[in-house]
């Protein structure tokens, strides 16, 4: 089963930055632009949002059930924690996209308090790009970029 679940959290990771891409490009367009909110930014913010909800609930899987390099951390997290590959994913990477979804989570509640369409693209660029940023400089990269089943 491990194999298949890390090849759909694999997977879902393109969609997530298409995503953010998306929301973040809309969101800048916006902002410099001086644009009207519309039901495409909104549709991206929500995207983005879902996206990495559904990421982090199969990333949750693997670290909890699935993952033998989380099993393995956790038998001695002493030993874990000086090894850089297993600390990497029992530590780093879950606390880093942790921060990057609540990032997105507060950008999408800031946008929706804001009180005009510029404040909305101004908080929406900030947090989406804070998350997206998060997200991608803290993907496996050295991982294969599509699973192999």
């Amino acid at each position: 089963m491990f194999p298949y679940v890390l090849g759909l959290h694999n997977v879902v990771r393109w969609l997530v930055l298409l995503a953010g891409v998306w929301a973040v490009a809309l969101a800048w367009r916006g902002w410099l632009g001086r644009r009207t909110w519309t039901k495409a930014e909104a549709t991206a913010s929500r995207a983005f949002v879902g996206m990495l909800d559904f990421q982090f609930l199969i990333g949750l899987s693997l670290y909890v059930f699935f993952s033998p390099l989380t099993r393995q951390g956790f038998g001695d997290m002493g030993a874990a924690m000086r090894d850089a590959p297993i600390r990497y994913f029992l530590v780093e990477h879950p606390v880093i996209m942790i921060g990057a979804i609540a990032a997105a989570h507060v950008g999408a509640t800031q946008v929706k308090r804001a009180a005009s369409d510029p404040e909305r693209f101004q908080r929406a660029s900030i947090w989406f790009g804070l998350a997206l940023a998060a997200v991608a400089g803290f993907v496996p990269w050295a991982r294969p970029l599509m699973p192999s089943f």
